[in-house]
């Protein structure tokens, strides 16, 4: 494994014990890991910067209800399972012969791993890495979108892209987001460059399906996208609660539980 994957795999490890213990001591991650403390040190800078850890002195704490846009090397090993579970359930939902928007996004990269499922469906992304999943399939009828590049998620987006996007239509988006924000009942992502891209791609959905970790119902995003009256359908993992899925079905979303 490269130093590129050891050092996101390592802060997603720091991570974890953050959520698991509320706190957690630079010499305590120093000894788990078996790293140099001002490794640790660069890394709760790297991680603190990004707003998913608050650091103090001599440690770090939880910041759970930040849950940003991590570059995509990290936020591939973040509930890296459960997104397999929710990619597969996602890629059900689909019958042959759909024209499918795969957002920019971990969660939508899951889907696009089980597109050869659905071979027969016509596959439209934004997303570099999406692309070449589709392509390494074996899939032949997709169309990567260009534009401006964006490095967060590996997507383009700006004036190109928006409008070759206003002369496409879907049958089937499947979004991703920072946050699920059941007070103000909308979705959020948290990169001012591609929110209009995904709120172009909702205008442009007959059904927007949002796929995501139950975690993004506590989280906080930045710049709203799409409304619930948007959304159709949650496609999540079996960790949300029930009063969250209630609410949500109550908004007439359907939740799918993978």
């Amino acid at each position: 494994m490269d130093s590129v994957r050891l050092g996101a795999a390592r802060r997603r490890k720091i991570v974890d014990l953050v959520e698991g213990r509320g706190s957690v001591a630079v010499g305590d991650l120093s000894r788990e890991l078996g790293v140099s403390e001002a490794t640790i040190r660069r890394d709760l800078r790297e991680l603190g910067e990004t707003g998913v850890v608050t650091r103090t002195h001599g440690g770090v704490l939880n910041n759970a209800s930040a849950f940003v846009d991590l570059p995509n090397e990290e936020r591939i090993l973040i509930h890296s399972e459960e997104k397999r579970r929710i990619g597969r359930a996602a890629i059900e939902l689909l019958g042959n012969d759909e024209t499918v928007f795969l957002d920019a996004g971990t969660t939508a990269l899951a889907v696009a791993e089980y597109a050869h499922l659905k071979p027969g469906c016509r596959y439209v992304t934004t997303c570099l890495r999406i692309a070449s999943r589709l392509r390494d399939q074996g899939i032949s009828n997709f169309y990567l979108i260009g534009g401006a590049y964006i490095g967060v998620n590996d997507s383009f987006g700006g004036h190109l892209a928006i409008s070759s996007i206003r002369t496409l239509s879907f049958d089937i988006s499947f979004l991703c987001c920072s946050s699920i924000d059941l007070t103000r009942k909308s979705i959020s992502i948290g990169d001012e460059g591609y929110s209009q891209i995904q709120a172009e791609v909702v205008a442009a959905s007959r059904r927007n399906f949002v796929v995501a970790h139950h975690e993004k119902l506590q989280a906080a995003g930045f710049i709203r996208t799409a409304s619930f009256d948007s959304i159709d359908c949650l496609v999540t993992d079996k960790g949300i609660d029930h009063a969250s899925r209630t609410q949500l079905e109550n908004a007439d979303i359907s939740v799918v539980l993978a």
